[in-house]
């Protein structure tokens, strides 16, 4: 029987996509004592904002907010993810390297290329990093991957309840990311000014249609099992 060494690893194309998407998860995982591990697949070096000195400073901020202990950054270049050997097996070597027991991917459905390329890759690489003839490291398969939302919602997603606390503390991780959320002299204007009140509406939106404080939404391509029919309340 396997024995993991993460609950969860959080894969995001670009420093901040993991919290924008599942920071209240990361935080309330942690204050429960389980172990999350956060991967940039690339630095962000193509944003419009910020460089990617400015942007590695501030997901380790924001990684310490929340409580995450290793922060990765795989270095893949921005702009240019797709899905050939070279890069799913950088993230194959992640998973098989970290154990997780899940992991957690942008929405395949988002309007942002790198945020669909990074899904693509990381399903290719939970394939993969499962089959023994795949490399030369011991496999791994990982129980689930789950994606999670940035700019788009799918139209029923799996709403995960989160405490105030842990919502409050998300957004503290958010605001360590002034080079992209913060206009002023010098920054070129983009979606994401302007981006964390309204993260805020939405995921206490979303709380409020499960009556909780807050609650990120999650999608699951696979079926869920459910073994006694008070799970379905």
């Amino acid at each position: 029987m396997q024995s993991w060494s993460y609950d969860a690893i959080v894969f995001g194309a670009h420093p901040d996509d993991a919290e924008i998407g599942a920071g209240g998860m990361i935080a309330q995982e942690i204050r429960l004592g389980r172990k999350v591990l956060i991967c940039d697949l690339t630095a962000g070096e193509m944003g419009s904002n910020g460089n990617v000195a400015q942007r590695r400073a501030e997901a380790l901020a924001s990684a310490e907010v929340l409580g995450v202990s290793e922060r990765v950054c795989l270095g893949l270049p921005d702009r240019g993810m797709h899905e050939c050997d070279d890069q799913v097996s950088e993230i194959v070597w992640m998973i098989r390297e970290y154990r997780p027991r899940m992991v957690f991917t942008p929405w395949h459905g988002d309007d942002h290329l790198d945020h669909v390329q990074a899904t693509n890759l990381v399903r290719a690489a939970a394939l993969n990093a499962r089959l023994r003839k795949y490399g030369s490291s011991k496999p791994w398969a990982v129980e689930r991957v789950w994606e999670y939302f940035i700019h788009e919602m799918s139209p029923n997603p799996l709403l995960l309840r989160v405490g105030e606390e842990d919502g409050v503390q998300k957004q503290k991780a958010l605001r360590c990311y002034l080079s992209q959320f913060q206009a002023g002299e010098g920054t070129v204007p983009t979606r994401l000014h302007g981006l964390l009140q309204r993260l805020e509406w939405r995921d206490r939106y979303a709380g409020s249609q499960i009556g909780a404080p807050w609650a990120e939404g999650f999608y699951q391509r696979e079926p869920l099992s459910i073994y006694d029919l008070r799970n379905m309340l």
